[in-house]
């Protein structure tokens, strides 16, 4: 039966921080592991900005610039590198280039990029790809990040890569705080899932998948060994060596339920027990929330109003006149 080790007592910094771009030297910072030149191709000051959030040896960064540019060397010569590029929306441009770039460590680039650019990159090792897509993925294979290759997303797909990408992104934000090694996991795997959600890939399984019952039990009881951390689907994946198609059927099957609907509601319940718990401390909402996983405070309130009739600040506040 697969295993959680607990990590709970072993604290990482989450770093981030926001900065002001009046040159185009500072774009190098858009990834902090680059080994490139930066040629600024359009006539006129260099402006943007750039937020940047550093965890657990991963690196996510998003900025803007005003004037084109040429880029080229190794992002890095340990990590692989995701690169995109948006529309002042958000969106993925519907014109000229419209990719995700991935780059393998020590995989040289060249491309140039026009002005009034949105863009965000992820750096991660090669370790972590493989631990997230699992053995019964073609990209569990370490094999499958040692080549350069550029994928190609349709623009509501890679809207939708957006949008949860800069929600993690936002919650991070003036945060210096610690997090759990449990924390970090469930975070790096969130990002790993938007980041990877455009990508056409495949989850074939040569391994025997046992009956929809058992397949709910051992992920219900690798849930329970968890504690109160939050677990992301794709660890149940890589940990029960299944397919996403097969737990989705196992789950609606047995429970009625997609197994991401499980999660959420158990990290709900947990949420609720925190806020009580702990409304004797300084603790607030958008730290709850964010502690189960939640990178949309907006969001996480109207879930936790869906399920147990009341706002999350309602729950904390009732609590606090009780204990006072």
């Amino acid at each position: 039966m697969p295993s959680k080790v607990s990590t709970a007592n072993s604290n990482l910094s989450l770093t981030s921080r926001e900065i002001t771009i009046d040159g185009f030297e500072q774009l190098r910072m858009a990834t902090p592991a680059t080994n490139s030149e930066i040629i600024q191709l359009e006539a006129g000051r260099m402006q943007g900005r750039l937020k940047h959030a550093n965890f657990a040896g991963l690196s996510l960064g998003f900025g803007t610039f005003t004037r084109g540019l040429l880029s080229r060397g190794i992002y890095s010569y340990e990590l692989v590198t995701i690169g995109f590029l948006f529309d002042r929306s958000g969106q993925f441009r519907s014109q000229g280039i419209s990719t995700i770039g991935i780059w393998s460590p020590g995989a040289e680039h060249e491309r140039r990029y026009d002005g009034d650019t949105s863009f965000g990159g992820i750096s991660v090792a090669v370790e972590d790809f493989v631990d997230f897509f699992g053995p019964n993925n073609r990209f569990g294979d370490p094999s499958a990040w040692r080549k350069p290759n550029i994928f190609r997303p349709d623009h509501e797909s890679g809207a939708v890569a957006a949008d949860a990408l800069r929600r993690i992104m936002t919650s991070f934000d003036k945060r210096a705080i610690k997090l759990s090694q449990a924390d970090a996991a469930f975070w790096k795997r969130a990002i790993l899932e938007a980041a990877t959600s455009v990508m056409a890939f495949s989850e074939p399984s040569d391994v025997f998948v046992a009956s929809p019952t058992r397949l709910v039990r051992q992920a219900q009881e690798y849930v329970d060994r968890s504690g109160r951390a939050p677990v992301h689907l794709s660890e149940l994946l890589a940990v029960l060596r299944v397919s996403r198609r097969s737990l989705h059927r196992a789950f609606d099957e047995v429970l009625g339920i997609p197994p991401m609907t499980y999660l959420r509601h158990k990290r709900l319940c947990e949420a609720r027990i925190l806020l009580k718990e702990d409304a004797g401390r300084s603790i607030t909402v958008a730290d709850v929330a964010f502690k189960q996983g939640f990178s949309d405070f907006g969001r996480f309130s109207g879930y936790y109003r869906s399920l147990f009739g009341e706002n999350p600040s309602d729950t904390l506040r009732s609590t606090r006149l009780q204990t006072s």
